[in-house]
């Protein structure tokens, strides 16, 4: 049941009192049809306990291969050099800020930031200080944007006085010198703690050091602003946080942001940060960015080292990017990707790969029937289970891409996809159960909010034929999907049902139970807006370790889809 306030409270007590909890979680598991799939249902398929990739690699056409063992700006050295040759823009949402023309409307990218410090209009300090400033302003609308939990501005200023000089001297370390990154605060970056949006995960482990991810940044001069509020341990999908307060849309702040990667799709959506980082174990990248429309990427599990990452699933969450754009979404995959030796992979990935992009490096017209020669797997009763606006929006940006460049469009039918949501559930809820542990019964328990007692209580209740039967289940509905990779290119869908829904007042204080409106690489773009201008997202998911092939696609329905709305809440640090 959709649960806030004090429904939600009697609840959770009625859940954790020992003489009611059986016979709810009985009723509970009867009704959302576990029973029936996991206990009377038989299964011949071995268990998969971690992604395993059963289709041959599918050789990718005009992509540039990463030399292997490359540094974090080699490679975006790499990146910069795919993409089309950057043209300077005057001003990149110029003129006054109440009158931008809608149509015009674009996010600053990476390069627009470079090309600003290289040419002295502007320094990473000077931005670094507009963006302070900008968060502070956020903090003081009612309601508030909520967008970061640490932030230690002294920190921020240091490492963009550091970027300043290092242009000054012409000596950047990349195109990223300088540019601003936000962190989810499920990602190790110091100074700061990593809370997993809770007020005692601090308490019980310390960050002594950045995560992998966060190190390859720095490397490129980023600059690493802090860390953004997160619905509390991932554990729902609207970011509402009781602790940190409920991360606002910018599009409208009476609405959700969407979870649990809220607060970093927020600050890009925003314009506070063209880039911010994301854990994405179950559509956390992908439906906040739908939601705020922008761009979320989840690469393959195995591309990106999850080394510094909180602990609280193993073998379902991976590191994604929120961004403005495609091509920011681009550069940011090639200063991240790689895996450790210690990551202890099953599917080892081949070397990583970017598509050509630029005019001088391919024909155009080989990259039009390269795109052209695209097959979409679509299942008509999945991606029409929709609210009518984001059904009809979707899929005319797909009739956009087909008109465009001949694609083909073929239908399909995903089985099992009811026993697969279970599956997800079952895995990743006892991987946080157990990742949690006597220190959540200790400690995290009484201070925790009603969403999260009432999650990891029915967490809890699973058993291990339950649990065991979740991975056999896996390994079918991997199958099913590299079954249809024989007959397509990607899967298409809307990446969520409806727009943005609104902050109920009695869910901000307890937290919301609302799982009515909640592997493969995939990408989220936005293609449309409905009739309040709340954005709507395209979902692309892909063949294991086939990003270059996503971000060509991602860059193509960007290139041809509705242009995007300026937020309600926007800061064009570059004006």
């Amino acid at each position: 049941p959709r649960l806030a306030g004090f429904s939600l409270k009697c609840f959770c007590w009625l859940l954790e009192m020992r003489m009611t909890n059986a016979l709810i979680l009985a009723y509970m598991r009867k009704a959302n049809l576990i029973t029936e799939i996991f206990q009377k249902t038989q299964y011949s398929e071995p268990p998969m306990y971690s992604p395993q990739y059963l289709e041959k690699q599918v050789e990718e056409k005009m992509v540039e291969v990463l030399p292997t063992g490359s540094t974090a700006p080699q490679r975006v050295a790499v990146a910069v050099r795919c993409l089309p040759p950057y043209v300077p823009k005057p001003s990149i949402n110029g003129g006054n800020h109440d009158h931008i023309d809608a149509q015009k409307f674009q996010y600053a990218t990476v390069r627009d930031y470079a090309h600003a410090y290289s040419s002295g209009r502007f320094t990473p300090t000077q931005v670094a200080e507009r963006f302070l400033a900008a968060v502070e302003e956020t903090q003081k609308m009612s309601p508030a944007l909520n967008l970061f939990i640490p932030l230690d501005a002294q920190n921020v200023l240091s490492q963009a006085a550091a970027s300043t000089e290092r242009y000054r001297e012409g000596g950047q370390l990349s195109v990223l010198d300088g540019i601003l990154i936000a962190v989810k605060d499920e990602i190790d970056c110091l100074p700061y703690p990593t809370t997993g949006g809770c007020t005692w995960l601090d308490k019980t482990r310390q960050v002594t050091e950045d995560a992998a991810v966060v190190k390859r940044l720095r490397e490129c001069g980023a600059i690493m602003v802090g860390n953004t509020n997160m619905h509390e341990l991932g554990a729902g999908t609207t970011g509402i946080n009781p602790h940190y307060g409920t991360t606002r849309n910018p599009h409208d702040r009476t609405r959700i942001s969407g979870g649990s990667s809220g607060g970093s799709a927020a600050t890009v959506a925003a314009g506070l940060c063209p880039i911010a980082l994301g854990v994405d174990g179950g559509g956390s990248v992908r439906m906040p960015a739908s939601l705020c429309g922008i761009v979320g990427l989840k690469p393959t599990f195995g591309r990106i080292t999850k080394s510094g990452l909180l602990p609280l699933n193993w073998t379902i969450g991976m590191l994604g990017t929120l961004t403005g754009s495609v091509e920011d979404a681009y550069i940011i995959y090639a200063a991240k990707q790689g895996h450790l030796p210690s990551d202890k992979l099953l599917s080892f990935p081949p070397p990583a790969t970017l598509p050509l992009l630029n005019d001088s490096q391919t024909e155009s017209t080989n990259m039009a029937k390269l795109i052209g020669d695209v097959k979409f797997a679509k299942f008509p009763k999945w991606f029409n289970d929709t609210d009518d606006p984001v059904g009809r929006i979707c899929d005319k940006a797909l009739q956009l891409v087909q008109g465009t460049y001949g694609c083909k469009v073929v239908d399909v039918s995903i089985p099992e996809l009811q026993a697969m949501r279970l599956a997800h559930y079952i895995t990743i809820g006892s991987e946080c159960s157990a990742a949690l542990g006597v220190q959540y019964e200790n400690v995290g328990q009484k201070v925790s909010g009603g969403d999260v007692r009432s999650t990891i209580t029915i967490f809890q209740c699973f058993n291990n034929r339950e649990y065991v039967t979740a991975p056999r289940i896996r390994s079918r509905c991997m199958q099913h999907h590299m079954d249809i990779f024989e007959k397509a290119d990607f899967i298409v869908t809307p990446t969520t049902a409806c727009t943005a829904s609104p902050v109920r007042e009695v869910a901000e204080k307890y937290g919301e139970l609302d799982y009515q409106n909640g592997g493969l690489p995939a990408i989220s773009i936005p293609v449309g807006y409905d009739d309040k201008g709340l954005p709507i997202g395209l979902q692309l998911i892909g063949r294991p370790w086939s990003e270059a092939t996503l971000l060509r696609m991602a860059i193509a329905f960007e290139k041809i889809c509705a242009p995007q709305l300026q937020p309600e809440v926007y800061f064009d640090l570059l004006k």
